[in-house]
């Protein structure tokens, strides 16, 4: 049996990475041929005959439990672009975008927040309880949300509630795949986070249709029961496969906050700090920019969300190949791309789109394109300071997702209203801020390797 130790993260394929693992006692990856057995993964802290399924239907329907956790929970942020042109249009048409836009964004902000503080808390108390937990909240602040009739009840319970609901868990099922999967482990993890992308495509179209056919309460009760539904499945799915410890092997601590901090720390935090300011835009004022430049279309009509739904469809897809093309171009080349390229997609593409094909494709350019940097941020981790401390790393690197996902859609709204709703403002500020999101993490680039066609 051939055997190569892995001792440069640099050189750990991209799809082995994408999930954001665990922290547990360091360990090192030995490759096997499927023919020659198990997968295993060498922990001198575990027993010698630990090994991974990497396979079978055990294994793929946890990672289906997992999707559907990812398509309810993470794919809400991006249905509330349909819910904020409902609110805007018909429960409060006297209150700003920019003010309403905060109420998606709270919720994106406070699941960052939270996602930070459960990692570790799941790893002390189990992951499948606080997933149930999870779950349990967030049908009460969805269910308790049908009843709201003021703007301060949808910040409460779609914003601050349900986002600290959905932040217990949402680490935890992305890690779970991790446990259970070795040679495949990118390739199953981008399996469950792209029903991001695929639920919010989905549930776009079912809140925006229900909103028009039964009214915000009515839709809002069946909206909340079809998640109650889809996680009392999705929990019989998952289970928790912990590494056991070896008889004698030393305990390491767990750590809250990074252990290696220097100018690639900084350089990354910055970009994703900057860049997120700028990528949810798109996707909060997409039904809104299609109604005012294609006023052919029935407002109540499931074509005003038609770009939205597309755009979340090829998120999703675009997460699944995120790896494939970090292996072959280098992970931070294409993280920088994907901040760099969505950023010019909004300045040179969006605001000229005037027709309902042409805001299509941009639909489609930005969705494959623009959210690559999600998945691939703990693969840039790992490339730029190891596997040692990987999830903690990660687990910060996620928490600068958060100031962007409080205000970055409301900046955009003032932006749009100051301008007397001049879409070339909005785009210029959002799509600049990917850009400028981009060059910051340049510095991480070349002082990893300064040749310029590197795959770094």
């Amino acid at each position: 049996m051939s055997r190569m130790q892995i001792c440069d993260p640099a050189d750990v394929p991209a799809e082995a990475l994408l999930a954001p693992v665990p922290t547990t006692p360091h360990f090192d990856e030995k490759s096997h041929d499927k023919e020659q057995g198990p997968a295993t993964d060498q922990d001198h802290h575990a027993p010698p005959d630990w090994t991974f399924p990497d396979g079978g239907l055990r294994a793929w329907s946890i990672v289906f439990g997992c999707f559907l956790f990812a398509c309810t929970c993470m794919g809400f942020g991006l249905v509330w672009g349909a819910l904020q042109d409902y609110y805007h249009s018909h429960m409060f048409p006297e209150t700003s975008l920019s003010i309403i836009s905060l109420a998606g964004g709270l919720q994106n902000f406070v699941m960052g927040i939270t996602s930070y503080l459960a990692g570790g808390i799941g790893d002390r108390y189990g992951y499948k309880k606080m997933i149930a937990l999870s779950c349990f909240l967030a049908y009460l602040s969805l269910l308790a949300s049908a009843f709201a009739t003021k703007l301060y009840h949808i910040f409460l319970f779609q914003g601050f509630f349900l986002g600290f609901s959905q932040g217990l868990g949402m680490p935890l099922y992305m890690s779970i795949p991790s446990q259970w999967f070795l040679h495949r482990r990118g390739f199953a993890t981008g399996i469950a986070v792209s029903g991001s992308g695929f639920g919010a495509a989905i549930g776009s179209l079912i809140v925006r249709q229900l909103l028009t056919k039964v009214g915000f309460r009515n839709a809002m009760l069946v909206y909340s029961s079809m998640h109650g539904f889809v996680w009392i499945v999705a929990l019989f799915l998952i289970k928790e496969r912990r590494r056991p410890q070896a008889v004698g092997a030393p305990r390491r601590p767990q750590r809250w906050l990074p252990e290696r901090i220097n100018g690639q720390f900084y350089s990354l935090a910055a970009s994703i700090f900057l860049g997120l300011f700028g990528y949810l835009s798109p996707f909060y004022y997409s039904s809104t920019y299609v109604k005012q430049y294609v006023p052919s279309l029935d407002e109540d009509s499931l074509l005003v969300v038609g770009p939205l739904v597309v755009m979340n469809f090829c998120a999703g897809i675009g997460r699944i190949s995120a790896g494939t093309f970090a292996d072959t171009f280098g992970p931070i080349n294409v993280f920088f791309s994907s901040f760099f390229f969505g950023g010019l997609f909004q300045i040179v593409i969006w605001p000229f789109c005037k027709s309902y094909a042409s805001i299509m494709v941009y639909s489609v350019l930005y969705g494959l394109v623009g959210c690559w940097f999600i998945s691939l941020i703990p693969v840039v981790c790992a490339n730029l300071f190891g596997l040692d401390n990987l999830s903690t790393i990660t687990g910060f690197m996620i928490l600068m997702n958060a100031p962007g996902q409080l205000a970055g859609g409301s900046i955009s709204g003032v932006i749009l209203s100051s301008s007397g709703r001049q879409w070339w403002a909005l785009t210029l500020y959002s799509g600049g801020m990917m850009i400028v999101g981009a060059f910051f993490v340049l510095y991480a680039r070349f002082s990893k390797d300064r040749r310029i066609w590197a795959r770094v």
